[in-house]
């Protein structure tokens, strides 16, 4: 019985001590100058733009990858289409990590990483081919979107904005 009274009273001091640090933690707000915040897209809204692409790309005849890649440029969803070629995945998600870190679409960027000695293509995991887009929120890229196998940049490009307008109404 003593055993018992003794593990009930500690059971009750450690949930009191959890439920005063709970609380402190929760009337605290983080210092601006120690914890920065931000936005992620969603894995829903990922998977939302990413069939969106596969669907308007299977319209076309197209056998392509999307990738979609957080601010950090670690990858939220690969989706290689039916028949998409191998390479297709790395350059999706190269495409992808390139925008969202120069926050502009990469044929944009192509067209200005041109001349001899060191340039933005010598930067690692980069790709500076038409087919990604930067996604944003509030101003501020959070995402990226990239495609890869159709024929041409171009063509990456157009099924990249179809992903884009799946999910541009939530974005702000």
């Amino acid at each position: 019985m003593k055993k018992l009274v003794a593990a009930v009273a500690g059971g009750l001091v450690l949930t009191a001590g959890t439920a005063a640090f709970t609380a402190a933690s929760a009337s605290a707000a983080p210092d601006r100058d120690t914890v920065v915040t931000g936005s992620t897209l969603t894995a829903e809204a990922a998977l939302r733009a990413a069939d969106a692409v596969q669907k308007a790309a299977g319209k076309e005849n197209q056998r392509v990858t999307v990738a979609i890649v957080e601010r950090s440029g670690a990858v939220k969803i690969i989706l290689r289409g039916d028949g998409a070629g191998p390479q297709t995945e790395e350059s999706a998600k190269r495409k992808a990590f390139t925008s969202v870190s120069f926050g502009r679409p990469t044929a944009e960027l192509a067209a200005n990483v041109t001349g001899s000695g060191a340039t933005l293509r010598d930067i690692p995991g980069t790709l500076f081919l038409g087919g990604g887009l930067p996604i944003a929120s509030g101003g501020a890229p959070i995402a990226g979107i990239g495609v890869a196998g159709a024929p041409s940049g171009d063509i990456d490009a157009r099924l990249a904005q179809e992903g884009l307008k799946a999910i541009q109404r939530g974005l702000n």
